[in-house]
C-alpha cells in the first residue's frame, strides 16, 4: 500500500497524466483526503505566516479560523467539480464526475508545499514579498497544469479543449460580473429617462 502511494506521488509530480490516470482507476480515497486536507492546512498556515509578518495582526487570530478555511476550500473544490462537469456535459464530453472529483482533488498537491515555502521565506531578511510571489506563482501554475491534465484524462479531450473547459466558468463569472452591473446601470438610466 505504501509503495503504491509513493509510486502515485512520484507519478503525480513527474508524470501527471499517468499519475492522474492511475488515480482515476484505483481511486485512492485516503491519499486524496490527505492531499486535500494537507493542502488546505498548508494554504491557511502559509497565508497566515505571510500576512501576519506584514500586517502585525496576531497569528492566533488566523489560526483560529483554520477550520473555516478548510470548510470553505472544500466547498470550493466540490462546487468547481460540479461546474466543470456541467460544462463538459454541455460541450458533449463524456466522463464521470467522481473521476473529476478525485483528479481535481489531487491537482491540489502543489499547495501542500505552500506552508514550508512560507517558512523558508519567513527566515529571509530581504525580498520576502518577491520570493513569496515567485513561490506562489509556481505553485498555482503547477496546480493549473495538474488540473489541465485531470480534465484531459477524465474527458479524453485535447489540451486546447481542456484549457477551454477550465476557463469557461472563469470567463462566465467575469462576463456576468461585468454585464450585471452594466445592465443595472442601463436599466436605471432607462427608468430615469422615462
Amino acid at each position: 500500500m505504501v509503495n503504491n502511494l509513493s509510486e502515485l506521488f512520484y507519478d503525480l509530480v513527474i508524470h501527471p497524466g499517468i499519475g492522474l490516470n492511475r488515480a482515476k482507476e484505483r481511486k485512492p480515497w485516503i491519499f486524496l483526503v490527505a492531499v486535500v486536507i494537507l493542502s488546505e492546512i498548508s494554504i491557511a498556515t502559509g497565508a497566515t505566516l505571510f500576512v501576519s509578518s506584514f500586517t502585525g495582526v496576531g497569528k492566533i487570530a488566523f489560526f483560529s479560523n483554520l477550520l473555516l478555511v478548510i470548510v470553505f476550500l472544500t466547498f470550493l473544490w466540490v462546487i468547481n467539480v460540479g461546474i466543470l462537469h456541467f460544462f463538459a456535459e454541455v460541450w458533449g464530453k463524456r466522463g464521470r464526475a467522481i473521476d473529476l472529483f478525485i483528479t481535481l482533488g489531487l491537482a491540489m498537491l502543489p499547495f501542500v508545499f505552500f506552508s514550508p515555502l512560507s517558512l523558508i521565506v519567513e527566515g529571509l531578511s530581504r525580498g520576502r514579498i518577491f520570493f513569496q510571489s515567485i513561490f506562489m506563482i509556481a505553485l498555482v501554475v503547477w496546480s493549473f497544469f495538474l488540473a489541465l491534465a485531470a480534465v484531459r484524462e477524465v474527458y479524453s479531450s485535447s489540451t486546447f479543449e481542456a484549457v477551454l473547459l477550465l476557463l469557461t466558468p472563469i470567463l462566465l463569472f467575469i462576463g456576468v460580473s461585468i454585464l450585471l452591473p452594466l445592465g443595472l446601470v442601463l436599466l436605471t438610466l432607462f427608468s430615469l429617462s422615462s
